[in-house]
């Protein structure tokens, strides 16, 4: 399983957690990146880091690597956690109907693509708004 992929449909490699890990990585594209949020580093979801998420646990059970490609999606807890209170969970459906159209390999690059400063393309995360390179700054995806 990619590094960035998850079960849900979010992609890792926009989460300012998982950044914070590769920084302590020595990641030098994220040498100067500091996070506003109180957030503990991560592996990801496919760095197996995640056991405890019962959507995780439940492609398991289903012998799939992401929801997309479940017999039962979408199902209540994929559109559960779709409307929670965090904002970037909102894109998961739109994502896992896009991975089950690419696949696995296009969506991840589509999403390594999206998810990076627009003047110099160091890695962005959901919530940034300004990049830690080079300065520039834009509207914020989510709020």
């Amino acid at each position: 399983m990619d590094r960035y992929l998850t079960c849900c449909g979010l992609y890792c490699g926009a989460c300012s957690s998982i950044l914070l890990r590769e920084k302590e990585e020595s990641n030098p594209e994220l040498s100067s990146f500091t996070c506003e949020y109180d957030e503990s580093p991560c592996g990801g979801c496919g760095a197996g880091t995640r056991q405890t998420c019962e959507i995780t646990a439940c492609c398991r059970e289903h012998q799939v690597s992401t929801c997309a490609f479940c017999p039962e999606f979408p199902c209540q807890r994929i559109n559960d956690f779709s409307v929670d209170e965090w904002p970037h969970h909102q894109e998961v459906l739109d994502n896992l109907h896009r991975m089950k159209v690419i696949g696995v390999e296009a969506w991840l690059l589509e999403q390594k693509q999206k998810w990076v400063c627009p003047e110099c393309g160091t890695r962005t995360h959901w919530y940034g708004c300004k990049c830690h390179m080079c300065g520039a700054s834009w509207e914020p995806k989510y709020r």
